[in-house]
């Protein structure tokens, strides 16, 4: 390929670098451009990762971009305090236009690869254009190389991974990746990570794909160094050790991500597609339990300056041949158990092993898989639909047949590669494509009022990662802790949906920030007993020499929510309606249980919903901004834009 073979120049790469140092590099694949600014001016507004891409993407993306068109960007950042050793400071963001949704698309992964895009003295890095072939991007410290990567078409993480390593001859560079289910634009790709690390949600691996892109490579010697170093150390050191003794770490240590009973707080599963929330019998679900994946452990892994060591290997025999399953998270019992009736460790296991060679987000492939199972239950779809395909209930060889095809795009599969919203306008089937905002759904709903909630307006789609909360994680609160953190007297039943506003918008606010500071959510799991905010803000505020100020913390947080909410507003124009979970909450009870007839109540949403507006400071009638509340948090510079296109109610 003419001129890919070429070192572009970026700049001179020093020893020790400043926490505000580094830049944002932006390549155009068309063209082959590299353009670069420093990252410093941004940083007092959104401090890196999250906050700082989706502020380059709402500048750079007209509306009307599509996922797919060159034209489209996809935003790498790195948090301000990864690669300082702040606890499980080493997350990368990711983010870009939604190819479920249309509008934010958001995602957060582990591994070594945003600590090393630092210290290549690079924050958060924008490609954009369409390579003429398939590529992938060798970044070197200063130098970058956009080499041919037409052998690597069609090969899986591992695979992949070897064949980058042996090529450029260094086998400490760090690897993101997308396999065959993103080179296919399949919308439920992920990216990879250290061959085991998701990036997952919103289809980013088909954006990369459509980019023909097959991997970025990143090596850098850099140090990051704080402001205030004494502080910073010493409040490192505390917070590692209340971590080391937190009976939560603990457990994750011992056991990996899933350490719980599988419908622990809830009484309610997402059971064959979310039909009835059924609880499955005693002898059915102890076959999923956490300590049956314990018998398949063989050791545990951990991201860069992570005391929790979370990250799980599994080896299964399978038929002979060793499969090795990394990086097991908790949505798997759900996703691969409840929700596809495949109640087998081993099994899950296997599925998951698949997805992550594949390439695929579990959530999103169980969920199109679910529906179209519950599909052929009713009848809606036949063997002549699925090629022949009898798609049985608990039924694994078919499921990972499925995956296989979906990854590839074929028969059935190429069907399924879409997602079940728009299957489901093919085939029929609409009522059991359980989706919010068109992304597919992991988790249920009906049990609990705040987790609704947070995963109901969650900006990318109908997640519980930004902002949802079970409230049995927050019982026996004293008052006045209650009222100072969440301004409430205190925290109500699962089924009350009194004050449950204010608990979201707590967890929202510190998601934002952990994902712009590069810290993982493990370090907190939506609990007052780990780290908090309080936490957080000193960290923040030692690494750079200022006095902690946690309202101008929170405030931050707020500014970077609120952008997310004007991406959204100004690209697809979303109101109140769309922050209604699927109808089956709404109508059908669960079924059996301690919350049998539990179901969501459709007039208290509407009020809780005005609520939450409001507490954001966002319009009752179409959940948009208020001019105030830009103004207030700093945002001036989205309002003429989100004029132009009629979007400030």
């Amino acid at each position: 390929m003419a001129g890919l073979g070429k070192i572009i120049l970026i700049g001179v790469g020093i020893n020790i670098m400043d926490i505000f140092e580094g830049d944002i590099v932006k390549i155009n694949l068309s063209t082959l451009k590299v353009e670069r600014e420093p990252s410093s001016k941004y940083f007092q507004r959104f401090p890196g990762g999250r906050g700082l891409n989706q502020y380059l993407l709402f500048k750079e993306l007209l509306p009307g971009t599509t996922p797919f068109e060159p034209a489209n960007v996809i935003a790498f950042g790195a948090g301000l305090l990864t690669g300082t050793g702040a606890p499980s400071s080493s997350r990368l963001s990711i983010d870009s236009l939604n190819v479920q949704t249309g509008g934010i698309g958001s995602s957060n992964c582990g591994g070594n690869f945003a600590s090393t895009l630092r210290a290549a003295s690079i924050n958060n890095l924008l490609i954009t254009g369409r390579s003429k072939e398939l590529v992938f991007i060798y970044i070197e410290n200063e130098n970058i190389k956009i080499i041919n990567a037409a052998n690597l078409r069609g090969k899986g993480t591992v695979e992949t991974e070897i064949m980058i390593k042996d090529s450029i001859e260094n086998s400490e560079v760090e690897i993101l990746s997308i396999v065959p289910a993103g080179e296919n634009m399949v919308r439920s790709a992920c990216i990879m990570v250290n061959t085991a690390r998701a990036a997952g949600r919103c289809g980013l691996g088909a954006v990369i794909g459509s980019k023909n892109l097959k991997a970025i490579v990143v090596s850098g010697n850099e140090e990051i160094t704080v402001r205030n170093k004494e502080a910073f150390a010493s409040k490192v050191r505390s917070l590692r050790k209340k971590l080391e003794y937190n009976p939560i770490v603990q457990k994750r240590k011992k056991y990996g991500v899933y350490f719980y009973h599988p419908w622990v707080g809830m009484d309610e599963t997402p059971y064959r597609n979310f039909q009835g929330g059924i609880l499955p019998p005693e002898n059915i679900t102890e076959k999923i339990y956490a300590e049956e994946f314990l018998k398949y452990k063989t050791e545990s892994k951990c991201c860069k300056s992570c005391p929790i060591k979370c990250w799980s290997v599994h080896e299964i025999d399978n038929g002979g041949r060793k499969i090795i399953s990394e990086g097991m998270q908790g949505n798997e019992p759900h996703n691969f158990g409840a929700k596809l009736n495949i109640f087998d460790a081993k099994a899950i296991l296997k599925g998951h092993a698949i997805c992550n060679d594949l390439g695929l987000d579990s959530d999103n492939v169980c969920g199109v898989i679910a529906w179209a199972f519950e599909c052929y239950q009713r009848n809606i779809i036949t063997e002549e639909d699925t090629f022949g395909l009898r798609l049985e209930w608990g039924n694994q060889d078919t499921v990972f047949k499925l995956l296989s095809l979906i990854a590839y795009r074929e028969d059935f599969g190429d069907i399924l590669a879409e997602g079940s919203k728009r299957a489901a306008k093919l085939l029929g089937g609409s009522d059991y494509s359980i989706n919010i905002k068109g992304q597919e759904l992991m988790e249920s709903l009906r049990s609990s009022v705040s987790w609704a909630l947070g995963v109901s307006v969650s900006a990318r789609g109908g997640t519980h990662t930004r902002g949802a909360v079970i409230e049995g994680r927050l019982k026996d609160l004293d008052p006045d802790v209650c009222k100072k953190i969440f301004k409430i007297e205190k925290v109500n039943e699962l089924d009350s949906y009194e004050n449950k506003e204010h608990l979201v918008f707590y967890f929202e606010i510190l998601q934002a920030m952990l994902d712009s500071l590069g810290i993982c959510m493990f370090t907190n799991s939506l609990r007052l007993d780990m780290l908090t905010l309080q936490d957080y803000a000193e960290l923040y505020y030692y690494a750079l020499g200022e006095e902690v100020n946690i309202d101008k913390f929170i405030e931050t947080g707020e500014r970077i929510h609120n952008l997310e909410k004007c991406f959204n507003v100004l690209h697809q124009g979303w109101t109140a309606v769309h922050d209604y979970p699927p109808d089956r909450f709404f109508d059908e009870p669960i079924e059996n249980g301690p919350r049998a007839g539990q179901k969501l109540d459709r007039q208290k949403w509407s009020s809780l919903l005005e609520k939450y507006y409001k507490i954001h400071g966002w319009d009752s009638s179409t959940s948009w901004p208020l001019q105030e509340t830009l103004e207030r948090l700093q945002l001036e510079d989205l309002i003429d834009k989100l004029k132009e296109y009629n979007r400030i109610p």
